[in-house]
């Protein structure tokens, strides 16, 4: 079972309804509304804690321990960022973003509730 430890949060209004998306990977689309993370290169801020409908405000949270839904096998330590859905995938490409590192205590695959360690950050590898 996923736990959380929510630390900072952050509200927004969100561009689009995400009434089904609590634990989904954001973003911030081009007029600064929060949407569903669309991509490991665009502008990830952090992981949606309500559900709210298009004007509602989003609240999402940045750092601290999250829940994040995967969409994919992901292995503990991790480094985690979204695929075109919002949801958590794997990553080891350079120049993702990636929204932490996965600290369960065993493999998560798709559709499962994982525990992120939250820190926004471009991934470089050298």
């Amino acid at each position: 079972m996923a736990t959380e430890h929510i630390g900072q949060t952050f509200s927004r209004e969100a561009g689009e309804a995400m009434t089904d998306k609590q634990h989904y990977i954001v973003q911030l689309d081009a007029t600064g509304k929060v949407e569903v993370a669309e991509g490991a290169t665009d502008l990830v801020v952090g992981v949606l804690q309500n559900t709210p409908a298009a004007g509602e405000q989003a609240v999402f949270a940045t750092t601290g321990v999250a829940k994040v839904k995967a969409g994919g096998v992901i292995n503990i330590g991790d480094w985690v960022t979204t695929d075109g859905n919002g949801k958590a995938v794997a990553t080891t490409t350079d120049g993702n973003i990636v929204i932490g590192r996965f600290i369960g205590t065993a493999a998560a695959a798709d559709g499962d509730l994982v525990q992120v360690q939250l820190g926004i950050q471009h991934l470089y590898i050298a």
